[in-house]
């Protein structure tokens, strides 16, 4: 037997609503209140909880951040302390060990720059002296420092010391080191090398 499309479309629509008819007879016969559920989007809810997420990710965060920098003041403090009584050590290549780790420091390390002038004008060594020069270049920014370079230029005997100085003083361009730098090269007593010094960095300052 053949059906044609017709006579199927007729049949399935006839099977629908007798479904439909049945259901509702046993549904009014049973009492059975049928409830649609519609998913309510809550928005507020949503941004509540996220919210709450973000304040304790940034807490735990923000207290991770506030421990760390702890642990580095603690550390800067130790390393300070370890450079400084190195500083003060018998032997000069522990100084100058102590110069070089010096550098690491910043320019708010006031008692840092303070003990490598220290080193810089009084330390019996010439490498200790010339290192620690270097290492102030390194503070620059800081008129401290700056006088301190220039003192030493006018008060050092040791011409390796003397030529450290100039080329340091030259590379920063400090400019209240031109008068000092002319009398040196004035001066009869200044070895020949170092007047070649001062003839090679003096037209960087003028």
């Amino acid at each position: 037997m053949v059906l044609d499309n017709q006579e199927i479309e007729i049949t399935s629509a006839n099977l629908r609503t007798n479904f439909e008819e049945m259901l509702a007879q046993e549904i009014k016969k049973n009492g059975i209140k049928v409830v649609k559920f519609q998913p309510k989007s809550d928005w507020k809810s949503y941004l509540k909880v996220a919210a709450s997420i973000v304040i304790v990710v940034s807490a735990f965060l923000f207290g991770k951040h506030q421990s760390n920098i702890f642990k580095i003041a603690n550390n800067n403090e130790q390393n300070q302390e370890v450079v400084l009584a190195l500083l003060e050590n018998n032997s000069a290549s522990k100084r100058i060990l102590a110069i070089a780790n010096a550098e690491g420091f910043s320019k708010k390390d006031t008692k840092i720059i303070e003990a490598l002038i220290n080193r810089l004008f009084f330390d019996k060594n010439t490498n200790v002296r010339s290192a620690a020069a270097e290492a102030l270049s390194k503070f620059s920014s800081e008129i401290i420092v700056r006088d301190a370079l220039i003192k030493s230029l006018q008060t050092e005997k040791n011409s390796s010391v003397q030529i450290d100085l100039i080329q340091i003083l030259a590379k920063i361009q400090e400019k209240r080191a031109l008068k000092p730098m002319q009398k040196m090269l004035k001066n009869e007593e200044t070895p020949q090398y170092v007047k070649q010094q001062l003839e090679l960095n003096l037209p960087s300052l003028l």
